[in-house]
């Protein structure tokens, strides 16, 4: 834990150079851009994979997403509206995200049940299925990426 000290917030620490970090290696990272439209605003996603499975992950987001392969500094990334996705090397396996510290990521959608039947007929299973709030109108689902991604698929009438 060289190089952090203790922020005293739900057992955060500081980490020079990268933001905040528990000691089960969750780390926010904290950006700065004075031109953002809002105080918080969300920046990426770090995957770490096998650097063997980069290029089909990245192929993978843009089919399914229509995310723009790419890279993020030295980093292999894929771009979506307000998200990057970023791609580094582990020799560590790859685990689920289902019920460790950051369970999943989610993503808006538009016309949610259409995207869903066109996820099924490629070969994609919902983990759970499309199901909408007939009192706000809000719709969600859940699928799993490749890797153990867990990914929300959410449908809002008024989004952010």
């Amino acid at each position: 834990m060289e190089g952090r000290r203790s922020t005293g917030t739900a057992g955060y620490q500081w980490q020079s150079g990268s933001g905040l970090c528990r000691s089960d290696e969750l780390r926010i990272e904290i950006l700065e851009d004075k031109n953002q439209k809002f105080p918080i605003q969300h920046h990426h996603i770090h995957f770490n994979v096998p650097e063997s499975k980069i290029p089909e992950i990245q192929a993978w987001y843009s089919k399914v997403f229509g995310a723009r392969p790419g890279m993020r500094g030295q980093n292999k990334a894929a771009d979506l509206p307000g998200a990057n996705l970023t791609f580094s090397s582990t020799d560590m396996p790859t685990v689920t995200t289902k019920g460790r510290v950051l369970d999943h990521i989610g993503f808006d959608v538009k016309n949610l049940e259409a995207f869903c039947k066109k996820l099924e007929a490629s070969g994609i299973k919902l983990d759970r299925p499309y199901t909408k709030n007939p009192q706000t109108g809000t719709a969600l689902a859940f699928i799993y990426d490749p890797w153990g991604t867990y990914i929300e698929l959410n449908e809002r009438p008024n989004p952010l």
